[in-house]
């Protein structure tokens, strides 16, 4: 079980065992994949050594949910490779050129990477070479706390300190941050997550130069991968720090400049837990970038949203030019408002009004959005097949018209419709 864990390599080479409290990976849904992974391999040859490694390890130190499970291993891909196959294990080999499998047991994902070093890099992309070296392949991850390693009985190696760094909220990169960065830019958005989540100590200078002066570099990371990026940051419970700090609030905003309206998130230690919740990366982003101008659309376009998320904003994009926060705190109007859209876009709508509107009573905003959580949309009485019956209507564009007109006034009496009244709303003879 992983619940004890040996906090540095002298401890277990003197055979203490110092314990700290974390959460034992026993409980978790990944556990039975990763021992069936270790046995397979170690079964292959006594001297396989495997540990996990990376987020996995670090959030078990910190008490954090683990969403992801990587592990290192002293076996050549190839060789890995042959061995999934004899035991019938699935897995995919996209990342195998560097020397990682994805391993896919009980439709859960594990990503297996073969000790390397990195040989040359371009900022984007990295050759590398297989090695067998622990140490090595530790200095040529990015942070410290990403270095710290762990085997299935809960002992850490842990050769750069990154288990201390991560007691003592210090975020720093492995050497020289220059060479760090130039390997792969992304890291600038990489740190500023880390910071973000996990630091409480001013910026290293070593640290502030080196990610100005790679700073262009940012520009040769696909769209994709730096959205990727950024999208993990405004996934933190404390997202809006990283606009609270000021070089990481400088830095951002000359990678994202439309981003321009951070300072609508200053007062959201004051709003209610119940709205913070509904928070989520479609929603941010369009409190940080929605206005007057073309800003909106143009960082659609640039970093590819999805279609729903696309539309998700473009829909508060559209809201926003016409917002009427009378509208937004009547219930019988914002059922209506939800029956011609739909009960998440108008949540939607109250949401981001909390954010971009200093009129709005946010109490009464709560109140309204557990209003529509437990809403149940009334039903339009009227149906084509009962024009036709009663009316003598055929398919055509006057049946469409009519059912449009009733409807109409059924919604404008409040949802409430006399079919005795039908031939006067219709003004049929």
């Amino acid at each position: 079980m992983f619940n004890k864990i040996i906090t540095s390599i002298s401890a277990i080479k003197n055979n203490r065992k110092p314990e700290i409290s974390i959460k034992s990976l026993g409980d978790l849904k990944y556990f039975n994949g990763v021992k069936n992974i270790f046995s397979i391999l170690k079964n292959h040859n006594k001297k396989t050594k495997l540990m996990l490694v990376g987020g996995c390890v670090r959030k078990l130190l910190s008490g954090e949910e683990i969403d992801d499970i990587d592990i290192a291993v002293n076996l050549n891909p190839e060789v890995i490779k042959n061995i999934l196959i004899e035991n019938k294990i699935k897995f995919l080999e996209t990342g195998i050129s560097h020397g990682t499998i994805t391993v896919i047991i009980d439709k859960l994902k594990f990503e297996l990477t073969t000790l390397r070093k990195d040989t040359s890099t371009d900022g984007r992309h990295a050759d590398v070479e297989f090695i067998s070296d622990w140490e090595i392949d530790a200095k040529r991850r990015d942070f410290t706390i990403n270095a710290i390693y762990s085997n299935l009985k809960g002992e850490i190696y842990d050769p750069l300190g990154g288990q201390k760094d991560l007691e003592n909220k210090v975020v720093k990169f492995i050497g020289d941050p220059n060479e760090r960065i130039r390997e792969d830019y992304l890291r600038i958005l990489r740190y500023f997550r880390f910071y973000t989540q996990y630091s409480n100590h001013q910026h290293d200078i070593e640290i502030v130069q080196a990610i100005k002066k790679g700073l262009n570099g940012v520009r040769k990371i696909s769209k994709e991968r730096i959205f990727d990026e950024f999208s993990k940051i405004l996934n933190l419970k404390n997202f809006y720090e990283l606009f609270n700090d000021e070089f990481s609030c400088s830095i951002i905003l000359v990678i994202f400049p439309q981003l321009k309206h951070y300072d609508r998130f200053r007062t959201i230690k004051n709003i209610p837990n119940k709205i913070i919740n509904k928070l989520d990366i479609s929603l941010i982003i369009s409190i940080l970038l929605i206005d007057n101008s073309d800003n909106c659309e143009f960082f659609l376009y640039k970093f590819k949203f999805s279609n729903r998320d696309k539309n998700r904003i473009l829909f508060l994009l559209n809201r926003y030019k016409k917002i009427n926060i009378k509208e937004l705190l009547d219930e019988q109007k914002l059922v209506k408002l939800a029956y011609l859209e739909n009960t998440e876009k108008i949540i939607d709508l109250l949401v981001f009004s909390t954010f971009v509107s200093e009129e709005i009573d946010v109490s009464i905003l709560e109140k309204r959005i557990s209003f529509l959580e437990e809403l149940k949309l009334p039903v339009f009485p009227i149906t084509a097949d009962y024009l036709k019956v009663k009316y003598n209507f055929s398919e055509s564009k006057e049946l469409g018209f009519a059912l449009k007109k009733l409807e109409q006034s059924w919604m404008d009496n409040d949802f409430i419709i006399d079919k005795n009244d039908i031939k006067a709303i219709l003004k049929l003879s």
